[in-house]
């Protein structure tokens, strides 16, 4: 990005902080979710801030000053309050039947499912992120009566599908043998015979009894350039063809808008073209964040979270021409598939 850019774009991401101060006190996590940018980006705006007097912390949450007051008034950030519909917080989805009773069966399976693992880097969504996905695709006709596959699903996502009893068939492809095993005791115990579960490695090829099978996908997949497109590749592949669909989140706090724009040239590549994009659509429940780095690296003392600060966007796709899948057959990938130089562990250096 050029310097412009780079002045531009922090001057955005200040102003996004200054304006949810304006209307109130906020805590590390909850400007982690307003400045909607990289971590790294954020820190350096709240670091910008306290040493600019503009925002102090009181121990347990960012004040604006009177300094910072009067810049947010220069730059009328008071006259726009959060725009954002309360019932629903901008996604468009509230839980309506049948997935509110989805919901509440849902969240007693997910109380005993295995738990996260940074092996595979895995982080949780809510359980009512999980349900809403659904709503989603319902929403876009892409649930009743389908065939979906879902790479990728600590989430449990096709568990919830199945307590829907909207899709015809469920396949679930993981590489952890512990979700693959929980999901098919689940299966089993509640007679589902229309639910698969397969362990498989995104790194290996697809499977042929897995190609061309499937009406939809979902999948959330890792940050990495590399390794999102292969998780799409390998989703692709699985598709029947033009008009099939697939879901797929991304966040901006480990992915640079240049990289958002390698991915999204991957997929139009691909041959889809992207119907849909629903920011902050997905809210995870990342464990012991307190020793992670989003903490360590605060420029001051904080607490657990109080929100769920790490959201991703939900993308919707659409085959519009014959499948391009961008890699074929094994793909030699170590720790690279998960992280790359955007990750957050290396923004300490």
């Amino acid at each position: 990005m050029s310097t412009i850019g780079i002045a531009a774009e922090n001057r955005r991401i200040d102003a996004l902080l200054l304006r949810a101060l304006y209307f109130g006190p906020k805590s590390y996590w909850e400007l982690m979710r307003a400045a909607q940018a990289q971590t790294h980006q954020v820190l350096k705006a709240l670091q910008s801030l306290l040493e600019g007097e503009l925002v102090v912390y009181d121990g347990d949450r960012f004040v604006i000053t009177e300094a910072g007051r009067q810049q947010a008034e220069t730059l009328s950030l008071e006259r726009v309050a959060e725009q954002r519909c309360e019932a629903c917080a901008g996604r468009g989805i509230v839980l309506r039947p049948p997935f509110d009773r989805v919901l509440a069966a849902f969240q007693d399976i997910v109380a005993v499912r295995p738990k996260a693992t940074p092996d595979f880097d895995q982080g949780y969504v809510t359980p009512e992120t999980t349900v809403r996905r659904l709503a989603l695709m319902a929403q876009r006709g892409d649930l009743v009566g389908r065939d979906i596959l879902l790479l990728g699903d600590d989430d449990l996502t096709g568990i919830a599908a199945a307590l829907s009893g909207l899709p015809r068939r469920i396949c679930v492809l993981d590489v952890d043998e512990r979700i693959i095993t929980f999901i098919r005791d689940v299966a089993r115990d509640r007679g589902w015979d229309h639910v698969h579960a397969e362990v498989y490695d995104a790194r290996d090829g697809l499977p042929s009894h897995f190609r061309g099978q499937f009406d939809v996908f979902f999948t959330d997949p890792v940050d990495t350039i590399k390794g999102l497109l292969l998780f799409l590749s390998r989703c692709t592949e699985g598709l029947r063809g033009p008009g099939a669909a697939g879901y797929f989140g991304l966040s901006y706090l480990e992915a640079s808008w240049r990289k958002w724009r390698h991915i999204q040239q991957g997929i139009l590549d691909m041959g889809y073209a992207i119907t849909d994009m629903l920011g902050a659509f997905q809210d995870y429940l990342l464990e012991d964040i307190v020793a992670l780095d989003w903490a360590r690296m605060a420029p001051v003392p904080v607490k657990e979270p109080d929100i769920p600060f790490y959201v991703s966007t939900v993308y919707r796709l659409e085959l519009v021409e014959e499948p391009q899948p961008l890699f074929f057959g094994r793909v030699e990938l170590g720790q690279d598939l998960y992280y790359d130089e955007e990750f957050c562990v290396p923004l300490q250096e």
